[in-house]
């Protein structure tokens, strides 16, 4: 009887059969806990969300729409379609979702609906004009007096740069920036009518409001007045509405007020008025110096005619008295002929000569007078062109100061 031989495996082959279901294992362990991770997943991404990250994503949404104010000098206007950009064009009730591609955030962000004032005569999305506020476009030009301009260094250095502060200056004239916006806002904040204003609330109650940005809550649909074209008339409702089986959408809305201050309009235009103010003053001032000093300038050419006066007078005081000496030697000539009238004419020549003497002193003080005063007039122009040069320095700076303001804007 023959028996069949059992096949006999080496423990190295059951060995690699053991180290094989060792690794099916922890594969399948793997798999596992990435199920449950998508499965996670899934399931947060189509629970409701809650409260708190409504309202967070309404804050992100609203710091974005202020940040595109700093940058861009105006408010952004809403988008008509999903892909996120703003639609400046459309001012239709279809342009009423939030430009997330614009305002760079998230698509998730598309779902929030965005409402901004864009009034026939006041449009917050659109740019505003430049003007900056106060206007620093004076005709600031300073008339400098030619007198010693070529030779003082320290008069012409403050006038070069003086030029360039002005030049500056009026160079801001065509630039916009947030200060301009701001008067636009400042306009809506005084005075909602000046425009068609967007509103929140419904019919019985509304206010004015510069932005709103609405979110459709828990259940993803726009209920209330927050519905396009509905029959309340508005697109947004009161933030704050209380909510029931009826109602549960978030929105923020934020008067011009409040933007106003939020954005740093209020701090930076009382600022800029402060610095165009002194701006204004130090100007005066260079024109107040300026006549100061052409006075000063006119002053110098009166003492020098008075001088050419005086030593005209001196020459013709010495001119009398040389006739007068003359008279005189000619009545002691002819005091031979008649006794009687050579004494008299030698009386008369003899007074026509203290006369005369008396006159050369005259204008010898007068000319000493006249040079004297020709001296202090150019002392006093001398001290002038320092004060000259310290208020154009001063007015220089200020302008300088006005200008950077300007320039800066809304800019942190």
């Amino acid at each position: 009887m023959m028996f069949k031989s059992a096949e006999v495996r080496s423990p190295s082959h059951r060995l690699q059969a053991g180290l094989s279901m060792v690794e099916l294992g922890v594969a399948m362990a793997v798999v596992g806990v990435i199920g449950i991770f998508t499965w996670r997943w899934v399931a947060d991404t189509r629970a409701p969300m809650e409260r708190s990250a409504i309202i967070s994503q309404l804050a992100e949404a609203q710091a974005a729409v202020e940040g595109f104010v700093l940058a861009n000098h105006r408010l952004p206007c809403a988008a008509s379609s999903t892909n996120g950009n703003e639609d400046c064009g459309n001012t239709s009730a279809a342009a009423v979702l939030l430009p997330w591609r614009t305002l760079g955030l998230p698509s998730r962000m598309g779902q929030l609906h965005y409402g901004v004032n864009r009034g026939a005569s006041l449009d917050l999305a659109s740019a505003p004009a430049a003007s900056a506020s106060p206007d620093l476009n004076l005709n600031y030009s300073p008339t400098i007096p030619v007198l010693a301009l070529a030779t003082d260094a320290g008069v012409n250095a403050a006038a070069a740069a003086l030029t360039d502060a002005i030049t500056a200056a009026s160079g801001r004239r065509a630039a916009i920036n947030g200060l301009d916006w701001c008067r636009v806002v400042r306009r809506l904040a005084a005075d909602p009518t000046v425009a068609g204003v967007l509103t929140v609330g419904n019919l019985s109650a509304s206010t004015p409001v510069a932005f709103v940005i609405a979110h459709p809550g828990a259940n993803g649909v726009f209920e209330g007045s927050n519905v396009p074209g509905g029959a309340a008339g508005f697109r947004f409702d009161l933030p704050g509405r209380a909510q029931d089986n009826n109602f549960d959408d978030l929105s923020v809305a934020v008067g011009p007020g409040d933007l106003a201050a939020r954005v740093g309009c209020v701090a930076r235009l009382g600022a800029m008025h402060a610095a165009a103010q002194g701006a204004y003053t130090a100007y005066d001032n260079v024109r107040v110096v300026q006549e100061y000093w052409s006075l000063r300038v006119f002053d110098i050419t009166q003492a020098e005619s008075a001088l050419e006066a005086a030593e005209t007078g001196v020459i013709m005081a010495a001119m009398n008295a040389a006739l007068a000496a003359g008279s005189a030697a000619l009545a002691v000539a002819s005091a031979a002929n008649t006794e009687g009238i050579t004494i008299f004419g030698l009386a008369l020549s003899a007074a026509n000569v203290v006369t005369a003497a008396v006159e050369v002193g005259f204008a010898a003080d007068d000319l000493i007078e006249a040079q004297q005063a020709l001296q202090d007039s150019k002392d006093k122009e001398l001290a002038s062109r320092a004060y000259v040069i310290r208020v154009f320095e001063t007015f220089t700076q200020a302008l300088t100061a006005a200008t950077r303001l300007d320039e800066k804007g809304l800019n942190p």
